[in-house]
């Protein structure tokens, strides 16, 4: 298992989060519910991608191209 793949997966999962998070604002809540939600929504989705781009950097750096 290489770790480009544990990278991957562990974006998977942060991406996941805040899919979830953010997808939780189609229901009322309070203003401040909303507001959590949205920032730690997308700071988990932001950390998604930018995890998988770090990965796919490792990847294309440990095959030489």
């Amino acid at each position: 298992m290489t770790s480009a793949f544990i990278m991957y997966a562990v974006a998977a999962v942060l991406g996941g989060i805040g899919a979830v998070l953010l997808l939780q604002l189609r229901y009322p809540r309070s203003d401040q519910g909303r507001y959590a939600r949205l920032i730690a929504g997308t700071m988990f989705a932001m950390g998604g991608i930018i995890l998988a781009g770090f990965a796919s950097a490792l990847r294309q750096w440990s095959i030489g191209a």
